[in-house]
């Protein structure tokens, strides 16, 4: 009996293995053409690598990979009987892309109803109008509107923290700090204050779920997250449900006409209310109502308020970007007063290169598309058969100098492991060969900013989603924050040397929320008028 056991523990993954190897790099050295990708070696038919991504979880693992079978790429990973084709090639990633248009395609943060809520038919029954109503709002005059309720927001919350002119306040995690008032700015400006005393316990919730999720890939067993969602989750349905009754009940609880408030203490933004309003008159059920409330939510938060936290900490680690940008953004700020031109601020060059630099080192996204209905054919040497589900990673493309090298030398001037806020800068043709050499580490590049060609390189990923991480709505909320944080408070890490100490591996996880591995600990100050 224990022979028998022995055999079955020991004997058949080691021989699946040597054998599934074997198969494996005789596919990668085969010239043969319209090949199926390769299935990485496995220890369990059947089960395949459901417990490797189950023991190191999704984010590790799929790290791992990269790093061991990179080269080989693109190969095949089984959870169960479903298979993965991970893409390293922009040019694979595109056509997985393209192919898939108009069926089904994942981002990070996007569509986090399909994914935890189950409500992929309520999704589509609102998309178009999700897509008008972000055009309506959260572009042009509108958006600048939006933006101004969330500096009005955030300047009177900061405030409110009693921090002195004359003295300093001392902050042990600054990460923790904004990410929780950065986050209630943001669900204010959308949903109103009172969601947050109907609910006061909504920001904690909130970040319980987002860290549960954070490891998520649509199709693959809950049991792969990093942690329960079920509690938290529950009580964010219920104590959304139960402001939704409260101010949206009835049929005419939408506030939307020219004469109207822009922002409702009570019911929220104009682009909440004819939300909420158009799905009230689909209908949908209360239930669908309340998941497109989380999936907003959600969507405004998983990558947006990261990405100004890093830009902020990074200013921090380099004072000479922070001086540069908090003279740039006073010509934009109304004298003595929390009032910016946040559109004028956004169209600054240092700021897009700034603000793409964050996307492509400080946010590591996935991107999952599934090809349901014909092959596609990657090159000459690789086709995806029909059913196979394709996953690529903005963080891979993000550090591959050779790619780099090959498409814009000068953007690898400067290590791609490294952040570099010049990065997509074109330097001014009338720039002396003199005046380059003299550029160093302290000081800040001037030039245009320009990513025609490193559109495939650097990939901010978001399935076209009108929060996503490359949306105006994103950049405005980003350039509104780093605005009120340099020009309304002085900010200084109390160890220089501890913020870069801090810095997180980037290659130890293949996606996720890029967070400081120390805690960042900064003084902080009112600037005097």
């Amino acid at each position: 009996m224990l022979l028998f056991v022995a055999f079955l523990l020991v004997v058949i993954p080691a021989l699946t293995y040597h054998v599934s190897k074997t198969l494996f790099y005789q596919k990668v050295n085969s010239k043969a053409s319209a090949q199926t990708p390769p299935t990485i070696p496995y220890l369990v038919p059947g089960v395949f690598h459901a417990f490797s991504l189950a023991y190191e979880g999704p984010q590790k693992y799929f790290a791992t990979l990269l790093n061991v079978y990179g080269k080989t790429a693109p190969f095949v990973v089984k959870v169960g009987l479903r298979p993965y084709v991970v893409l390293r090639d922009p040019l694979h990633i595109q056509k997985s892309a393209r192919a898939s248009k108009q069926l089904t395609a994942h981002a990070t943060g996007s569509r986090i109803h399909d994914i935890i809520f189950g409500a992929s038919e309520h999704y589509e029954a609102t998309k178009h109008a999700r897509a008008d109503l972000t055009r309506k709002y959260l572009t042009g005059a509108s958006l600048t509107t939006m933006t101004d309720i969330y500096v009005s927001i955030l300047s009177h919350n900061l405030n409110d923290k009693m921090f002195q002119v004359d003295s300093w306040t001392q902050i042990e995690d600054f990460w923790s700090f904004l990410q929780q008032v950065l986050t209630r700015c943001s669900i204010e400006t959308l949903f109103g204050s009172a969601i947050l005393k109907t609910y006061p316990g909504l920001i904690k919730d909130y970040g319980r779920f987002e860290d549960a999720v954070e490891s998520f890939i649509p199709g693959m067993p809950r049991l792969l997250l990093s942690a329960p969602y079920d509690e938290p989750l529950t009580r964010l349905l219920h104590g959304m449900e139960k402001w939704l009754m409260a101010n949206h009940s009835g049929s005419e609880f939408a506030k939307i006409s020219d004469d109207d408030p822009d922002w409702d203490e009570y019911k929220g933004s104009k682009f909440i209310q004819e939300h909420d309003d158009h799905c009230a008159k689909v209908p949908l059920p209360l239930e669908a109502r309340t998941a497109e409330m989380l999936n907003i939510i959600h969507c405004s938060n998983a990558n947006i308020i990261p990405s100004a936290i890093w830009i902020m900490i990074e200013n921090l680690r380099k004072p000479h970007l922070a001086k540069n940008f908090a003279t740039s953004i006073s010509q934009y700020r109304l004298s003595g007063s929390s009032t910016y031109n946040v559109a004028g601020v956004v169209s600054l060059p240092l700021f897009q290169s700034t603000h793409r630099e964050i996307s492509r080192l400080r946010t590591a996204q996935y991107m999952v598309h599934t090809h349901g209905r014909h092959d596609v054919q990657l090159d000459h040497r690789w086709t995806l058969p029909t059913g196979y589900t394709t996953i690529s990673f903005s963080h891979d493309i993000a550090l591959n100098s050779q790619l780099w090298v090959n498409t814009r030398p000068r953007s690898v001037e400067r290590p791609l492991d490294d952040f570099w806020a010049e990065r997509f800068l074109i330097p001014e043709k009338y720039a002396s060969k003199a005046q380059d050499k003299q550029q160093n580490k302290e000081s800040v590049q001037v030039g245009r900013f320009n990513v025609e060609g490193l559109e495939l390189l650097s990939p901010v990923l978001g399935d076209g989603q009108p929060l996503a991480q490359d949306s105006g709505y994103s950049k405005a909320i980003q350039a509104a924050t780093l605005s009120v944080l340099l020009c309304e408070f002085e900010i200084q890490p109390c160890d220089s040397g501890a913020i870069d100490a801090a810095m997180p591996p980037i290659r130890e996880v293949a996606y996720g929320v890029m967070r400081p591995r120390e805690r960042i600990a900064v003084r902080i100050r009112k600037r005097k008028a």
